[in-house]
């Protein structure tokens, strides 16, 4: 069975750069620690929190409006393309299979993570940014990316990694 999390609808923002305690914490730090049960590591942490603030959840439709390549898939949204070209579960997949097969990514973290771990591992983090944030239409979306992802990094691994498993956030505005 596929680790879920209560999907919530919490994009509340404190004010840009400071940590704030998400409406119900006890869920974040609960979804917080499903991702890391799953092999998560604090950069996935933090780019799961910057692509669902206080949710931590694929709580949008699959795909997020977008279909094929670009369609964003699980918690961390990664794009089709990224994971059928660069993570192995899906190797060898089309671009139309996104809403067959890309749903395992979307509907289970644990394939979410492992993708992702393997898609950052892989691309290292500036491919990995411009791929997600911008991707092959758009690289000049992948350096401001890229800065954000390590500024939420940074925050899930301050005061000693407490926010990896908290119920705190951060937000960021990214245009």
């Amino acid at each position: 069975m596929p680790a879920t999390v209560k999907s919530l609808n919490l994009f509340r923002r404190g004010a840009e750069g400071e940590p704030f305690t998400c409406d119900n914490p006890s869920v974040t730090s609960a979804a917080k620690q499903v991702l890391t049960a799953a092999g998560a590591q604090s950069i996935d942490i933090g780019i799961a929190m910057l692509e669902n603030g206080c949710a931590f959840t694929a709580a949008y439709t699959a795909g997020n409006g977008k279909s094929g390549d670009s369609a964003e898939l699980g918690v961390y949204r990664n794009n089709w393309y990224m994971l059928r070209t660069y993570c192995d579960h899906f190797s060898g997949a089309g671009p139309d299979e996104w809403q067959s097969l890309g749903k395992q990514a979307h509907n289970d973290v644990i394939v979410a993570t492992k993708c992702q771990r393997q898609l950052w591992d892989t691309l290292g983090a500036d491919k990995f940014c411009v791929l997600q944030r911008g991707g092959l239409g758009n690289p000049a979306a992948g350096p401001e990316y890229c800065n954000y992802v390590f500024k939420y990094n940074n925050f899930c691994e301050a005061d000693g990694g407490v926010h990896l498993s908290d119920g705190m956030a951060i937000f960021y505005h990214i245009a």
